[in-house]
């Protein structure tokens, strides 16, 4: 069977069959000697829509592209997701969904295992496992099906396995209904691996769910068995509830388990989460006993920041409202203005709170404005909120952030849920979830407190911090209780975000009435959750018309994440034909909101139309923002002198703010101008790699190739091979084809390890085919130096072609050398000519010749003359035989025995062969 480039046999190539998928080893028609794994669904999907498999392969898909991209030693690489397609009895074509992914051929864990492994290779697989395991972690996947059988062994270069950790980021629960017990009869799973909080979350999860502790669980798990030959729980069983009870009601046996290992495996195994290692990392440095110390931890994701946000200048109060209290004062005592003030307040918020409800938004606004005036701090927060979300007036972030000050400084501490929402979503600021968690702490209590009391708006942030797990427990229940409670009081908001809930739970009728709820009560962005349901057919059918018209009307009465949708869907061509105009015109918006994505993909935008200063100015934007995205690219167009005078200096301020909120590529550009002293003309090759080895912890592949040179080169680093080579494999396993050339390079020249030039062949392809000119050059060469053998010779044309035709000097001639060996002539000819016109003596050896005889063109004896007197003086040997020859004979020329024998002489002195022997015969 053939798909895509793919082919396998069905019946000889089948490696594995579960309940749900088989598994099969394909080869590569593509590149030779190459095999891939191919995991084929067994059930078919995209046959409808809401609750059924249209709804499966869309799930399938957004999984996917959370994996697709990552990439560690120890992981198995997933290539893509294809389809095959077939016509059922009824005559309706199915598709199947097919993962494509790294073929590793050398048996399972489980297989090794069962014929037992030392103590120091269980101990050394186990923690490539779990660096895998922590990789994962890192990029936001937690794998729950942890077990030997899902760790695959490949080999490297020098045959040693290599162990690779599948099945992570598909779960297999959407494309199967089974249940656990279902599973196990089936052959599909065991419950052996499985940590408590996945029999019972709320007893034994980290805030009552599945987390990055369940797979600590099941590492824990396998180093026992690695260690023992045993399972902990439920050895001999395979009763599932019989199995359940032992994992969480009983203690394994640890005394074969080696004493230097017990207590990092009690601590896997801890029955609740909260008691087991805090993070992967810490499970390894227990193994390897190192030192659990902090260090500096960079978070996940380029967006995540660390700066403190600049203090938002506070507006004067109105100097009104303070005359009025003094008039009061004076006729009436403080009293009696303190209970028309509470009374006017009370009235005022009474009236903004029922506009509100009612999707007069405006009006509302304007009721708060006028409580604000008396100092109610409620009012500030409402205040907030509406410019936060562009509700009764336009949005404005700064206003937001002001707003929510003066409540806070009037004792109203819920206003601190603002300045986090703000922090949490890039509102005006930097995305930094660090500091959204401080400003959640602060309004926490407050939240609790009037929740309790029945206040809906604190109910509907305390729905919302149980729903993202926000210094509350994570527990969608909660929320959903929470957002009821609001909801049931009209609160628009919490109307929409229980709609939303039921999304993610696929309860999609109760969704879209909520979301219609929202449109018929003014709340606009009730028309984007809509639009979503739309387009993905969730209840309603698929229907791209339908989701565009609804985000448009949404995005027309001013909700920002609309904008900032449709501006990204006319310039990807999404549900739209591509628009650049309408692209435009929806960022700007956007953009001019304070929409910080938004202001980059403009910025953006424009680079890549070569309108530098309006990148310039919208990157600006961001950038005094605190926006890392921006900061790297203001730093890029001064590096690079687009639009503005080339200051490397400034560039390097720009990249270094960037780095300090933990960016790597800026981390590596960095340490890059360090490096060259590019900024002040004084290399500082000891600070470079200070920052080169912060954008290496985020596996730059930039910053992995840069340590591999300097090791390689002995440049502030010890000189080593070894060390060089690790860092070119890391750069390599991030698609970077530079280090590909190097690690082709040493494997030719024997670096850091034995001579290998099928090992360079391989690297060297890898580079050559996506581009990489020095290694189409190398390849070209092994070939033409019959290092390979003599039948792959051939191949050398090709690769020379593609060299020579990125401007390789010594490519164009030894691709015309191999046109003229081949007699094709006027291909020869063509690039001999290139070669000549460069000052290639050879080149112009060979075409004097070709003009000399009239191949591949016109002979012409005075061209070949000339040409053999160029080739001569540039040191060419034949070429100096070759105009002797002339001034011997008189070709091209006048005849002189003279020149001909000085030319004869030295071409002669130059080793040619030819030429001595002429000179003996005649001279």
């Amino acid at each position: 069977m053939t798909l895509s480039h793919y082919q396998w046999d069905p019946e000889k190539d089948l490696i594995a069959e579960g309940g749900f998928a088989e598994v099969f080893r394909a080869k590569d028609l593509n590149a030779e000697g190459r095999y891939v794994a191919l995991k084929i669904y067994k059930e078919a999907v995209s046959r409808g829509t809401s609750g059924s498999t249209g709804q499966k392969k869309y799930s399938l898909e957004q999984e996917f592209s959370k994996i697709d991209g990552l990439s560690h030693t120890h992981l198995i690489t997933y290539y893509g997701l294809e389809y095959i397609t077939h016509t059922d009895a009824m005559g309706r074509n199915v598709n199947y969904p097919v993962l494509i992914m790294e073929y590793a051929g050398e048996g399972t864990l489980g297989q090794a295992i069962h014929r037992k492994l030392s103590l120091e290779e269980g101990k050394n697989i186990i923690v490539e496992v779990a660096q895998a395991v922590d990789y994962l972690h890192k990029q936001g996947i937690v794998h729950r099906d942890l077990k030997p059988g899902n760790v695959l062994f490949s080999k490297d270069r020098k045959g040693n396995k290599v162990p690779k950790v599948t099945d992570f980021g598909i779960s297999q629960d959407i494309l199967s209904d089974k249940t656990i017990q279902q599973s196990m009869t089936e052959g599909v799973g065991t419950p052996h691996y499985m940590a408590p909080e996945q029999f019972f979350k709320k007893k034994f999860g980290l805030n009552g769910d599945i987390s990055e502790r369940t797979d600590i669980w099941a590492l824990g798990i396998m180093f026992y068995k690695i260690l023992t030959g045993k399972l902990p729980f439920g050895h001999d069983k395979k009763d599932y509830e019989l199995i359940r009870d032992g994992i969480v009601g009983e203690d394994p046996d640890y005394s074969e388990v080696p004493e230097r290992f017990k207590n990092c495996i009690k601590t896997c195994l801890q029955k609740n989460a909260s008691d087991r290692y805090a993070s992967v990392s810490d499970f390894i440095r227990d193994i390897n006993g190192e030192s659990n110390e902090s260090g500096t931890v960079f978070l996940g994701g380029n967006e995540t920041q660390f700066s403190t946000p600049k203090a938002k200048p506070k507006k004067k109060k109105k100097v009104w409202p303070v005359l009025l209290a003094t008039v009061l004062i004076l006729g009436a005592g403080y009293g009696g203005y303190a209970f028309y003030r509470s009374t006017k307040i009370n009235a005022l918020l009474a009236d903004g709170w029922n506009l509100y409800k009612e999707g007069k938004f405006k009006e509302a606004y304007e009721a708060y404005e006028k409580a604000s005036d008396y100092g109610s701090g409620e009012a500030f927060y409402f205040l907030s909120r509406f410019n936060q979300n562009g509700y009764g007036t336009d949005v404005d972030y700064e206003k937001g952030f002001e707003y929510a000050d003066r409540a806070i400084d009037d004792g109203y501490d819920l206003a601190n849920f603002n300045h986090g929402w703000a922090y949490q979503n890039n509102l005006g600021v930097d995305r930094d979830t660090v500091q959204a968690k401080k400003f959640y702490e602060k309004a926490k209590s407050s939240i609790v407190a009037l929740s309790d009391d029945g206040n809906p708006e604190a109910n509907n942030l305390r729905g919302l911090m149980h729903y993202f797990g926000y210094v509350m427990e994570k527990d969608a229940s909660k929320a959903k209780l929470y957002y009821e409670k609001a909801s049931s009081k009209g609160h628009p908001a919490a109307i929409e975000n229980l709609a939303i809930l039921n999304v993610s739970e696929k309860n999609y009728k109760e969704a879209f009435e909520g979301y219609e709820k929202c449109t018929s009560i003014g709340r606009y962005s009730g028309y984007r959750g809509m639009a979503n349901m739309y387009r993905f057919g969730q209840y309603v059918p698929r229907d791209t018309v339908k989701a565009l018209e609804q985000y448009t009307i949404a995005a027309e009465n001013g909700d920002l994440l609309s904008q900032f949708n449709l501006g990204i869907f006319y310039k990807n061509g999404v549900l739209a034909k591509k628009d650049r105009i309408k692209s435009v015109q929806w960022l700007t918006k956007a953009a001019d909101k304070g929409h910080l994505g938004a202001q980059n993909e403009l910025g953006t935008l424009y680079f890549n139309e070569k309108n530098y200063l309006e990148a310039k100015n919208w990157f600006q934007l961001a950038a005094d923002k605190g926006n890392t995205f921006g900061m790297h690219n203001m730093g890029l167009l001064y590096y690079d002198g687009w639009g503005v005078e080339k200051d490397v200096k400034l560039a390097r301020d720009w990249y270094q703010r960037a780095a300090d909120k933990g960016y790597a590529h800026s981390q590596y550009m960095t340490g890059k101008i360090l490096e060259y002293g590019e900024a002040d003309g004084t290399p500082n090759v000891s600070e470079a790699i200070v920052y080169y080895e912060l954008a290496a912890k985020q596996n730059q592949s930039s910053a992995l190739y840069a340590l591999g040179r300097l090791h390689y080169d002995g440049k502030g680093k010890k000189k080593d091979l070894i060390k060089a080579k690790e860092f070119f494999l890391r750069a390599a396993t991030q698609d970077m084809s530079t280090a590909d050339y190097m690690l082709g390079y040493m494997a030719e020249t024997g670096a850091a390890g034995p001579v290998d030039y099928l090992e360079a062949e391989r690297k060297y392809l890898k580079a050559a085919t996506k581009g990489h000119l020095q290694a189409q050059k190398k390849l070209g060469d092994l070939y033409y130096d019959l290092k390979l053998g003599k039948d792959k010779k051939a191949k050398a044309t090709q690769w020379y072609l593609k060299a020579a035709e990125q401007g390789d000097l010594h490519s164009q001639y030894r691709v015309a050398v191999m046109y003229y060996n081949g007699k094709y002539y006027y291909a020869a000819r063509k690039w001999f000519q290139i070669a000549a016109d460069r000052d290639h003596a050879s080149a112009q050896s060979y075409l004097g010749y070709m003009h000399d005889r009239g191949l591949g063109g016109p002979k012409n004896l005075d061209k070949a003359f000339e040409l053999y007197k160029k080739s001569a003086t540039n040191g060419d040997r034949v070429g100096m035989y070759n105009l002797a020859s002339c001034y011997q004979s008189g070709i091209g020329t006048v005849k002189n025995t003279y020149l001909a024998k000085t030319w004869y002489q030295k071409s002669c002195e130059k080793g040619y062969k030819n030429a001595c022997d002429v000179i003996a015969k005649r001279y």
